[in-house]
C-alpha cells in the first residue's frame, strides 16, 4: 500500500475494526489505520449500509450507532450505486458467479472498476478466486 493508489475496504475488515471482541481485531488495526492516514480508503455504498448493519446488530443500537456515526463521519471516499454502477454490477455478475460472487460482491467489483481501485482489502475468500485481483487479506 506504499504506492498511493487508494484500496477498498471490505464490510468484514471494517466489522472486525469496530468490534474488540472478534479473533480478527487485532490483526486488522495496523493496515486499516495505514489506509486511512495515508488517505487510500475508500469504500463504496453497499460496504457502508452492510457495515452499519453489522455494527447495530452485533452490538446494539447505542454502541453500534456510536461506531456507525465513527465509520461515516471517516474521511474517505463512498462511492455511489448509479446506473452505470448497476449495469457494471450485472457483468460481474455474469462473469463471476459461479466463483461465488454474489450482488453485495458485484457492487464491490464494479466500483472497483469505475473509479480505477486496483485492490480490494478483506477477508471474503470469493474475492481471491478472481483473476488479476489484487486481494490484500490481514487476518
Amino acid at each position: 500500500m506504499g504506492d498511493g493508489r487508494l484500496i477498498l475496504i471490505d464490510a468484514n475488515i471494517w466489522a472486525y475494526y469496530f468490534d474488540e471482541s472478534l479473533s480478527e481485531h487485532t490483526s486488522v488495526i495496523r493496515p486499516v489505520e495505514k489506509a486511512l492516514t495515508s488517505q487510500k480508503a475508500c469504500v463504496n455504498a453497499t460496504v457502508v449500509v452492510e457495515t452499519l448493519h453489522y455494527l447495530v446488530k452485533r452490538l446494539g443500537p447505542l454502541v453500534g450507532g456510536r461506531k456507525g456515526t465513527i465509520f461515516t463521519s471517516l474521511d474517505i471516499p463512498i462511492f455511489t450505486l448509479d446506473l452505470e454502477t448497476i449495469d457494471v454490477t450485472k457483468s460481474k455478475l455474469c462473469a463471476f458467479s459461479h466463483l461465488g460472487i454474489g450482488g453485495r460482491d458485484a457492487t464491490i467489483l464494479a466500483s472497483m472498476e469505475i473509479e480505477n481501485v486496483p485492490i480490494i482489502m478483506t477477508h471474503d475468500q470469493s474475492f481471491k478466486r478472481i483473476p488479476d485481483l489484487h486481494v490484500v487479506d490481514p487476518c
